[in-house]
């Protein structure tokens, strides 16, 4: 009985996600300082890099995996790394975050949508606005 109480409390302990780091010995073949090639780099607003982010969550939680009997392509569509993202303000409150599937990912079975969702994201409030699928 003692039980049944205590373990909801057990959920609001879990800890934070916390991406994984690399050995001191990997991390130590990087060249120091780290420096940005000038080729290929992009600067992203705070805005739109957090507006991102909480989409990527709506779409994406990282507590949620793909069913046991799904397809390369449902595993596939559950990686964060599948999705290229464009992404705009539409004013000086909402910045739209449109996610597509990477161009060759989840194609194994055939033919995948190549947009997966735009978001309205209002960056005042960090409220998910609206979504399209």
């Amino acid at each position: 009985m003692m039980t049944l109480v205590v373990l909801p409390g057990c959920a609001l302990f879990q800890r934070p996600f916390r991406p994984e780091h690399a050995p001191k010995e990997e991390a130590a073949k990087l060249p120091y300082p780290l420096w940005l090639p000038t080729e290929g780099k992009v600067r992203l607003s705070a805005d739109m890099t957090t507006a991102i982010g909480l989409a990527m969550d709506d779409l994406l939680p990282r507590n949620i995996q793909p069913p046991r009997n799904a397809t390369p392509d449902d595993v596939c569509l559950h990686r964060r790394d599948s999705y290229d993202v464009e992404a705009a303000p539409l004013n000086d409150d909402v910045m739209l975050v449109r996610f597509l599937v990477k161009e060759g990912a989840c194609r194994s079975e055939g033919a995948t949508a190549i947009e997966a969702a735009t978001y309205a994201v209002d960056v005042k409030s960090w409220r998910i606005l609206a979504v399209q699928r």
